[in-house]
């Protein structure tokens, strides 16, 4: 499940992914989202138990970032 996380997180765009960051340091009470993103995502120590929750907002966050994308191209 991790390699999955680190997929949909590396298809984010940095405003999608800096709300992924915030989301996580908020939901699971950490103090920092540069840890998260160094020790969690990058380093691949992202622990057991919020793995499946995990999944489900970045999920989330990237059906936005694509319905998002997918705005402006009708705009334009």
């Amino acid at each position: 499940m991790t390699e999955n996380i680190k997929l949909m997180f590396s298809k984010m765009n940095d405003e999608t992914r800096q709300e992924a960051l915030e989301c996580l340091m908020t939901e699971f009470h950490q103090e920092s989202t540069k840890k998260i993103q160094k020790n969690w995502i990058i380093g691949g120590r992202i622990p057991e138990e919020h793995q499946p929750r995990i999944v489900q907002i970045f999920q989330n966050l990237l059906r936005v970032q694509i319905f998002k994308t997918n705005e402006i191209k009708v705009h334009l």
